[in-house]
């Protein structure tokens, strides 16, 4: 996979990992604030995003592991992973075929999900591995975050073998075995550190066993292909990036490097690469989204604006007109769309 300069993890993705701090608040909204997540990300009404960066995920990572010891966020994993994230792999799988087949539809899968992670099936001596690629182990958040992988990728063997698999033998990036010795249900795996990537054995017996995944009634909206944003270059994966912050309004650079974890001469340098200024990026992407509710829905001018962070309409009114030549009313009202 080409390396991205910012790696995207889907929304839903995300979202199932925001659903674990509920055991350490009932209200996540501080949590989700350190984390530099959309505090929104939870609303059934929520805005229309696919993507987030990765580094939302990475701070979510840390900010769960500074709020719990390691035995407790091992339970936590493992039970996320058993009631949310395996429920909703499955469900974009489907029909009748073989583990290695399933395996293979599950990598595409994650290839869609993240692109700062590759996942395959690989052949070596007298086994298959299920394989994790990630960088990063120098990190302070990649150890939770193998930590996560081997649960999830333990339990999607479990529930596609109808738990005929059992751990065996697990290979980890990380220098120590302890923290995964502790994790439930592994208890007679053998760990091996230091390793090149996250592996897991998978017995040759089992790699062609027939597996029957029911197919999922949901209707699944087509994703953004992470691919393409790749090959656009570094604004394309920035507005992808970024866009989820859109609310916040006039987005300071600082807290977008921030948000990114990126140096903020590094951003400024790579949108300058672009021919880029970033206030003017950034109030055009505002103003695209601002049209678009304003074309389909009936929120008032008001309302917009406090949602964009201007502190009164005329300064809205103003500076949309500046880009557009009328004014916000005017422009719904050339542009409505029929419902």
């Amino acid at each position: 996979m080409p390396s991205q300069l910012i790696p995207m993890v889907s929304k839903e993705s995300v979202r199932l990992f925001t659903l674990m701090l509920k055991d350490i608040d009932d209200n996540a909204y501080q949590l989700l604030r350190a984390a530099t997540i959309p505090i929104d990300i939870n609303e059934a009404n929520n805005r229309d995003y696919q993507y987030l960066p990765e580094s939302a995920l990475k701070n979510l990572m840390e900010v769960l592991s500074k709020s719990m010891s390691e035995d407790k966020l091992g339970v936590v994993f493992w039970r996320s992973c058993k009631e949310n994230f395996i429920p909703y792999f499955l469900s974009k799988l489907g029909g009748p075929k073989t583990l290695k087949e399933a395996l293979d539809e599950f990598s595409n899968v994650v290839n869609q999900e993240s692109s700062g992670a590759t996942v395959y099936v690989q052949e070596a001596g007298n086994s298959y591995w299920l394989v994790r690629e990630k960088n990063g182990v120098d990190e302070p958040w990649f150890q939770f975050a193998e930590m996560f992988s081997v649960l999830f990728l333990c339990e999607l063997l479990r529930s596609l073998t109808d738990g005929i698999w059992r751990p065996s033998r697990i290979g980890v990036r990380s220098k120590y075995s302890e923290p995964f010795t502790k994790l439930p249900s592994l208890d007679f795996a053998q760990f091996f550190t230091e390793r090149p990537a996250t592996a897991v054995e998978i017995p040759k017996s089992l790699i062609n066993t027939p597996v029957d995944v029911p197919a999922s009634a949901l209707t699944q909206k087509t994703p953004v292909d992470l691919n393409q944003v790749e090959q656009g270059g570094f604004l394309d994966e920035f507005k992808l990036a970024i866009y989820p912050y859109l609310p916040v309004g006039k987005l300071p650079i600082k807290l977008a490097a921030e948000i990114l974890r990126m140096n903020v001469r590094t951003l400024q340098r790579r949108l300058k690469s672009e021919n880029v200024v970033y206030k003017a990026l950034i109030e055009e992407m505002v103003f695209e989204q601002v049209c678009e509710i304003l074309s389909t829905t009936e929120y008032a001018i008001t309302d917009i604006a406090t949602k964009f962070g201007y502190s009164d309409s005329p300064h809205f009114i103003r500076s949309f007109k500046r880009i557009y030549g009328i004014t916000p009313k005017q422009y719904r009202l050339q542009n409505k769309v029929s419902s």
